[in-house]
């Protein structure tokens, strides 16, 4: 009987969950984020240091990408 109740209760779980992903009695563990294109500017420096900048360059403070921190620009 245990056994039986065991069964008819896990196979509900995975009829509610059919999607992909994780889900545990219809409810998303990792609920999926939109995804957004990001257009990167790789420059390279003087020093042949490569940075990659989103979207836009400004003349003065600008966040790299692939250093990860706020790198000041100039534009000559």
């Amino acid at each position: 009987m245990l056994v039986r109740v065991m069964i008819s209760l896990l196979s509900m779980l995975t009829v509610i969950g059919c999607s992909p992903g994780w889900r545990v009695a219809g409810y998303e563990l990792n609920p999926k984020k939109e995804m957004t294109n990001t257009v990167f500017i790789e420059i390279v420096a003087h020093d042949s240091t490569m940075h990659w900048y989103a979207d836009k360059i400004y003349h003065g403070d600008n966040y790299c990408i692939l250093h990860n921190k706020w790198e000041e620009v100039r534009v000559k």
